[in-house]
């Protein structure tokens, strides 16, 4: 077992780090037939020269969800010669919302089955599931890091084909990524205008904080882009998101970094990995705790009767429930599925619970 904790912390630490002799270096260009040509020269430089896989390595497959297909989801396959109706669960009448894993992750995780169930409980949606695995399971994390910018192409791709045989536009679409898929989701609102939103899941900080925005999500990616940081303390004290504001509006619950309910001590996480009874899902699970809790606010919002309330900031220094505890002129804000573009631009912050329900009331909070 301890080989595999080591083996994450490796993707982790030492992946992001390495360079040289051990992953050589290639060509700084590389092209994949429609999808485009992808160079490693500046601004891409922030995966130490590794270019991405080809879409063949990568194996991106779009998994379809709808009411009559929630467990049983289809595989949209796109053919040359596309024709409507080739894809039997496909609603043209439901919008589309698109949701991209980060790094390890695939469509058997259990976050992703409950975050599509309460998609489906709240409205008929064509929630088409972004499965990326081949291109994210790479040891080296930096690999990972690169394929996205395929990934992106092939979204922005799918999106195309929803305008030019379905005529569904593109500002009727909500991408959701997380982690990596957050990132991937602005390189496909790079190589397509317009996209409605794009809501952030805690992007991931290595090999993106304070990167150009040509190889990050950023607030020009979509005409409204919403970002939820929950692990921004930096990879020295495993933390795996990003703490520079990269959205229309940016959330910080709990400050943004450790999360209510996470073991979030060095000392703790260290215990846990030389515990010989603990499983390594469960490892996995709790040094990625804050990582992840993006995930369970998110979903949890969906259907919720309590909103998740969020007050406005001046910086990401002062994110704290003493500085930050009033609505005043700018207003407040509300994180999660219900964010929307009416929202003043800018920082907010927000408590939360240590367990579900994660949302803190209005009584609760009028209690504190």
């Amino acid at each position: 077992m301890m080989a595999k904790v080591l083996t994450v912390l490796f993707v982790f630490c030492i992946s992001t780090e390495t360079s040289g002799w051990f992953f050589k270096k290639k060509n700084d260009t590389v092209c994949y037939g429609t999808l485009g040509c992808f160079s490693s020269k500046h601004p891409f430089t922030n995966t130490d020269g590794l270019l991405p896989h080809s879409p063949e390595v990568i194996g991106t497959k779009f998994f379809l969800f709808t009411n009559s297909s929630i467990d049983n989801y289809e595989e949209l396959i796109m053919t040359d010669n596309q024709r409507r109706c080739s894809w039997k669960s496909f609603c043209t009448s439901n919008q589309i919302i698109m949701i991209i894993h980060g790094y390890l992750d695939h469509v058997g995780k259990p976050w992703v089955q409950r975050m599509v169930k309460e998609f489906l409980k709240k409205d008929s949606y064509n929630i088409i599931f972004v499965d990326w695995r081949n291109g994210a399971r790479q040891i080296n994390y930096q690999q990972s890091a690169a394929n996205i910018r395929v990934v992106g192409a092939q979204v922005a791709q799918l999106l195309k084909v929803f305008k030019n045989v379905y005529d569904i536009d593109a500002s009727n679409v909500h991408i959701i990524g997380h982690s990596l898929g957050a990132h991937a989701a602005g390189y496909a609102g790079e190589y397509l205008e317009n996209i409605g939103r794009i809501t952030g899941l805690d992007p991931a900080g290595p090999s993106f904080e304070g990167e150009d925005i040509r190889v990050r999500l950023d607030h020009t990616d979509a005409t409204f882009v919403d970002v939820i940081h929950t692990d921004s303390e930096g990879l020295h004290q495993l933390g795996f998101g990003t703490k520079q504001p990269s959205g229309t509006v940016d959330f910080y619950p709990n400050g943004g970094m450790d999360q209510e309910g996470c073991p979030n001590s060095f000392m703790s996480q260290l215990l846990l990995m030389f515990d010989t009874e603990v499983d390594y899902n469960d490892i996995v699970d709790v040094l990625a705790c804050n990582h992840l809790r993006a995930l369970d606010y998110f979903t949890e919002s969906i259907n919720s009767n309590c909103t998740f309330t969020a007050y406005p900031c001046t910086s990401i220094a002062n994110m704290t429930s003493s500085q930050c505890n009033t609505c005043d002129e700018t207003g407040c804000g509300v994180m999660g599925y219900h964010s929307n573009s009416s929202l003043k631009p800018g920082l907010y912050f927000l408590s939360t619970n240590a367990d579900e329900p994660f949302c803190i009331s209005e009584n609760e909070l009028n209690e504190q």
